[in-house]
């Protein structure tokens, strides 16, 4: 009975050491981590050094220095509403900046550069005056997702759907005057014919029917009239640029532009 607690109790005198040694050496590893972070960060690697840092967490979570060097390579990414918060993040956990003096620095830096983004990404929701529609056609050579290529596909979606305005309201602007000339001729025709043979039931026919076309051509009128003009108007608007409205359009958010529909 006693030989099987035995080796339970030097089992775990034997794996106790071998668990601390492992501790350390992932502390270790994730100091090492820290430290390439710093070097990327130095010479402007930041997509490296966010790559240690996050290793480093990884490593040793309570090592929240890591915090502090992700933030600044996130900083030079242009990430800067998660730059903001990891910072917060370790001012809070370490109870102020006493182990990484310039903090307080580079969250002022970080939030300086936060409103002057939000200030550009403004403007750039704004889309450029144009002179011809046909300029649009052909996709730019832009990067996919590029704030240059969003605001060509937002353009692109807001011509279309003018044009598709234009295209419809006029089809039903043209048949509503077809239909208004087609029955004023009749009328005019069938009152002419009367004349000559009154009380005639296939000419009174003939009237009533141009007068009812003449009906269904004023209401098609009414109808397409506003459509056409609402996209010639449409599409006169964005030629001088602006905000676009409508369907889709562009808004500044703290990640960057993104495409509201």
């Amino acid at each position: 009975m006693l030989k099987p607690v035995l080796a339970l109790v030097l089992g775990v005198l034997v794996c106790a050491p071998m668990s601390v040694f492992a501790q350390t050496g992932s502390e270790d590893e994730a100091l090492r981590q820290l430290e390439f972070a710093q070097a990327e960060l130095h010479q402007s690697n930041f997509q490296k050094a966010l790559t240690s840092a996050e290793s480093a967490l990884r490593l040793h979570p309570p090592l929240y220095e890591a915090l502090a060097y992700k933030a600044m390579a996130l900083e030079g990414l242009g990430d800067f509403k998660i730059a903001e918060s990891l910072l917060i993040t370790y001012r809070e956990m370490r109870d102020g900046w006493e182990k990484f003096p310039e903090g307080d620095e580079v969250l002022t830096r970080v939030r300086k550069k936060m409103g002057a983004r939000m200030v550009e990404l403004e403007a750039l929701a704004a889309l450029p005056a144009f002179d011809d529609v046909t300029e649009l056609d052909s996709m730019p050579q832009f990067p996919a997702g590029s704030e240059e290529f969003l605001q060509w596909l937002v353009m692109r979606q807001q011509v279309d759907n003018a044009k598709a305005r234009i295209q419809v309201g006029g089809g039903i602007l043209g048949a509503g005057i077809g239909l208004l000339v087609g029955g004023g001729l009749a009328v005019g025709l069938s009152a002419a014919l009367s004349g000559s043979d009154p009380n005639n039931p296939n000419i009174e026919a003939f009237y009533g029917g141009g007068l009812g076309t003449m009906f269904a051509g004023t209401a098609l009128t009414i109808a397409g009239l506003p459509i056409t003009l609402g996209g010639a108007s449409k599409l006169a608007r964005l030629k001088k640029g602006g905000v676009a409205s409508g369907q889709a359009r562009l808004e500044a958010t703290s990640h960057g532009l993104a495409v509201r529909f």
